[in-house]
């Protein structure tokens, strides 16, 4: 193995490697073997689970992710940190070269050029995501709305975390377990609440976002209406429930100066996003399919350049040591004729090295690593 680039993300495991080996079989095993090695899973369940791209699909592939298309949320920018944080940690360890070096770079700018050039990553397409931005349409502004999340869970934590970045500091979290909701709490440098409190907690914020796993709706209109303070009309608190089934009883949304939206508000929201980002996918492709085909042809010259540069080496020290031999056999001393002795040489060799070369260049371009190998076999470039 020459090269080789680990990336990990929550979903996924993938290994990069460029091997010297030309037998691609061969090359693949041995990836297998050391993940098994490494893993302590059997290398045959490895080869059922696997996907396996080489070459030309390798780099399709990466590109696509990097661009978000293989994402499980369409066009989600993280990916593109989680890449680059495996590269680096492959370049800094050594395991990168010439190759690896060349293609996440060139990925990780691709993924940057499709979120630039197409709007594959506007509009939420998570229920979490979707809760803030119509809470941002409703209420304006979220920086200074207190703000209270029932559910430390995966969505309460998303809500928290999109909230977070919209620049709103003062969260109140309460989840059934009170030790849960003081960690996501810590986290998000807000306060934790007994879930007891909810109920007052729900009539003196702002915006509420309901992310919690229940049978049936948990606080009712009459539980609530007894914790309004606020004169009618003075106070408006929006209530996004995404708890499925819904936890917030449907008479709530009649109480005097709340808001109630449901999961059935933000469905449609997510599925016109949903269906733009798709749109866009399709842009994508073609500015992958673009720079694809430019990297292929970047990436054969890198291949085949230094079989070809030694190769001319070997050819230039054969010149060099024939013509010695010849002018010194002729007893020539004219400058002008052994000017025109040595053009004369440089030019055959030329003349008679570019169809083989032209053919290595693109032997390199279709991968065709039988005839690179040869190629290195004839002309012993490899001692």
């Amino acid at each position: 193995m020459q090269e080789c680039v680990l990336v990990q993300t929550c979903h996924r495991v993938e290994i990069y490697c460029v091997f010297a080996v030309p037998n691609r079989d061969m090359a693949i095993k041995q990836i297998l073997k050391i993940w098994s090695t490494n893993t302590g899973v059997s290398s045959d369940i490895i080869s059922k689970l696997a996907q396996i791209f080489c070459e030309k699909e390798a780099m399709r592939h990466l590109f696509n992710l990097t661009s978000g298309l293989e994402s499980m949320v369409l066009g989600e920018d993280q990916i593109i940190g989680q890449i680059r944080k495996g590269f680096l940690a492959a370049k800094k360890s050594g395991s990168t070269g010439q190759v690896l070096d060349r293609l996440f770079l060139k990925a990780i700018n691709i993924g940057k050029r499709v979120r630039t050039q197409t709007k594959i990553n506007e509009g939420s397409v998570s229920l979490s995501s979707a809760a803030i931005d119509l809470a941002s349409k409703e209420i304006g502004d979220l920086k200074s709305k207190k703000v209270l999340i029932i559910g430390a869970g995966e969505a309460g934590a998303l809500a928290a975390e999109a909230l977070k970045s919209h620049g709103v500091s003062a969260i109140t979290i309460a989840n059934r377990t009170f030790k849960k909701s003081q960690v996501l709490a810590e986290k998000m440098s807000g306060t934790a609440i007994p879930f007891i409190d909810v109920p007052a907690a729900i009539c003196h914020a702002d915006l509420v976002i309901s992310a919690i796993s229940v049978k049936a709706p948990l606080f009712m209109e009459q539980a609530l209406s007894s914790f309004i303070t606020d004169p009618p009309g003075s106070k408006q608190t929006l209530i996004i429930d995404i708890s499925q089934p819904r936890a917030i009883e449907e008479k709530v949304g009649f109480i005097d100066g709340i808001c109630l939206k449901t999961i059935d508000d933000l469905k449609q929201l997510v599925d016109r996003n949903l269906r733009n980002r798709t749109i866009e996918a399709e842009k994508s492709k073609d500015i992958i399919s673009e720079e694809l085909d430019r990297f292929g042809i970047e990436l054969s010259k890198l291949v085949a350049q230094p079989l070809i540069s030694e190769i001319y080496r070997r050819f230039e020290e054969i010149r060099l040591k024939e013509l010695t031999r010849a002018i010194r056999k002729m007893g020539e001393s004219d400058e002008k004729k052994l000017a025109i002795i040595d053009r004369f040489s440089r030019e055959l060799i030329e003349r008679v090295a570019q169809i083989p070369m032209e053919q290595l260049r693109k032997a390199a371009l279709s991968s065709d690593d039988g005839l690179l190998a040869a190629a290195e076999r004839l002309f012993q470039t490899k001692n």
